[in-house]
């Protein structure tokens, strides 16, 4: 039988990525051609020029990572055995398809510029979820089949769906942790290809740092371990890392804090999230952009599907001419740089006033139109997971000063209105003044 054909695409973060025919089938899907027309982050580009990529490169080397993180669990199961020995009975090749097409697929259900309006969506809902119902409907049913894969096996790994639940119409049933374990091989907080490639990409397309680190050493230490908690008092399989590559992992958590400090905190771009998500929730549902609903985004999977950063920089450049369409105050912002500017940030001295508390008596004198606040934490501080030492498994933690003491990463900011930035900011200078002394 002739070999069968593979398709090469040139990236420029992990050089050739390869694909069988059946995955150049779901890469060629709507859901998934769709991310060529959503940011990776967001007016991100108007700080940063060069922070223009799209999902769906991003989608690819996540494939990409996830399959030789699969691979090294593998090939690690035989070098190490004992704790990393792999479970008899897996079907290897089904199950690697499985994560590969989990990981291409795990952002199809975000919304336009990602995360920047995510709070749009109908309560309780988030992106993830859209992602898990787009895998198993009838848009993906024709490449999923050609690879052979459960839709429900694929949602499990991408984003955890059903979350916390085991499948119990999988036959035969995996070992417990597993589906898990294959999850985090996508979304884990330490070595997950998701962090992995998003890391790498958003550093070397904004520019914002400098140094990174050694993704190959990181994936190629990843083992399989038994007899881990698994929570709920069970114990199972859970991926970890040999301590030979603990020193990548801390550089990876050094780079991720550098590049919310620089980049995904910078104000700039949260004020710009600020003001599109401001315009969404009036356009949506109107003339303008009548793919969602009145104030939000619908969830329908159908209109989901035909809204992206198109159609929304359409709207916003229509808006920005038009004094009488929904949004056209927030939509002239963002086309004219009339964006509120930083009065107030975080400060770290002792006796500082409380940034919530200069919002609100910003709010006092000069209005709550003029002023924004916003507090932003995107994750918990201490990580911790297994670690594969001489002496057995133990807690990453135990091993690592840094894992033990890494703090939160957040932020708080006060905008104000650009027509009052001189004046507004003599005003804080007098309010840090009376601060000063009562401190």
């Amino acid at each position: 039988m002739p070999p069968a054909r593979q398709h090469e695409i040139k990236d420029p973060i992990h050089g050739f990525i390869r694909l069988s025919q059946p995955e150049r089938m779901l890469l060629d899907s709507g859901p998934v051609q769709r991310l060529r027309h959503i940011h990776q982050l967001a007016y991100s580009g108007y700080v940063y020029p060069g922070a223009t990529h799209k999902r769906f490169e991003h989608s690819l080397g996540v494939m990409h990572l996830a399959g030789l993180a699969f691979d090294a669990l593998v090939n690690n199961a035989e070098r190490w055995g004992g704790a990393a020995a792999l479970p008899a009975g897996l079907d290897l090749p089904y199950w690697r398809r499985v994560l590969r097409s989990a990981a291409l697929l795990h952002d199809v259900g975000h919304l336009p510029f990602s995360h920047a309006a995510e709070d749009l969506l109908p309560e309780g809902q988030t992106h993830e979820d859209l992602s898990a119902r787009l895998i198993l409907s009838a848009f993906l049913d024709a490449p999923l089949a050609a690879l052979e894969v459960r839709a429900e096996d694929v949602a499990q790994v991408a984003v955890g769906w059903p979350r916390g639940a085991q499948d119990d119409t999988a036959s035969p049933q995996p070992p417990a942790g597993w589906l898990a374990s294959l999850s985090s091989l996508v979304t884990g907080d330490a070595f997950g290809a998701d962090r992995i490639d998003y890391l790498l990409r958003d550093a070397y397309h904004s520019g914002a740092v400098l140094g990174t680190f050694d993704a190959a050493r990181l994936i190629d230490r990843l083992v399989l371990l038994r007899d881990q908690p698994i929570g709920d008092g069970q114990t199972g399989l859970s991926v970890g890392l040999h301590s030979s590559a603990l020193q990548a992992a801390e550089a990876l958590l050094t780079t991720r804090d550098a590049l919310y400090e620089g980049l995904y905190f910078h104000p700039v771009r949260r004020i710009y999230d600020h003001h599109l998500g401001m315009f969404l929730r009036l356009a949506l549902g109107t003339p303008l952009l009548p793919q969602g609903e009145i104030g939000g985004f619908s969830g329908n999977l159908e209109r989901h599907l035909s809204l992206s950063d198109d159609e929304v920089f359409s709207a916003i450049r229509q808006a920005n001419l038009d004094p009488r369409a929904s949004g056209h105050r927030w939509a002239r912002r963002l086309e004219r740089r009339e964006h509120f500017r930083l009065l107030y940030r975080s400060r770290q001295q002792e006796g500082a006033p409380l940034v919530r508390e200069i919002a609100v008596a910003a709010r006092e004198e000069f209005g709550p139109g003029q002023v924004v606040y916003d507090p932003v934490e995107r994750r918990p501080g201490r990580l911790d997971f297994p670690l594969l030492a001489r002496s057995g498994a133990l807690s990453a933690q135990a091993s690592s000063r840094l894992l033990r003491e890494l703090p939160p990463v957040s932020a708080e900011y006060v905008f104000i209105a650009p027509e009052i930035r001189d004046q507004a900011r003599l005003w804080l200078r007098d309010e840090l003044k009376k601060a000063s002394k009562k401190g």
